[in-house]
């Protein structure tokens, strides 16, 4: 009668280091996933300022220039097809635009 007693306490002893152990498992992982989430949400938050930059840029002054392609006579867009003018152009423009992009990260200014 008394062992079953100590064995029942000893069970409910076991039993209560066992919620608290799972209470800490579940406390570590709920603080780890604190850390994930405040780690990314400054990157977050940032991509968000670029994305809405990026949206309030007017680029419709240039949509009366894409028609320019369509007012050469066919031969002509035929042969700057053959000699790559449009890959050429693409060329030029990426890099100016990682030119551009690289001047406005501080300490690669080489030679600019």
């Amino acid at each position: 009668m008394i062992g079953d007693f100590f064995s029942a306490v000893i069970a409910k002893i076991s039993a209560a280091l066992e919620w608290f152990l799972n209470l800490f498992v579940i406390a570590f992982e709920a603080l780890w996933f604190l850390v994930q989430d405040a780690a990314c949400w400054p990157f977050d938050q940032v991509m968000d300022v670029v994305t809405s930059a990026i949206y309030a840029i007017d680029v419709s002054g240039l949509s009366g220039h894409l028609g320019a392609w369509s007012s050469l006579p066919a031969e002509i867009v035929n042969v700057l097809g053959l000699l790559g003018i449009g890959q050429a152009a693409a060329i030029i423009v990426l890099a100016i635009t990682v030119r551009l992009v690289l001047q406005l990260i501080p300490f690669v200014r080489l030679g600019s």
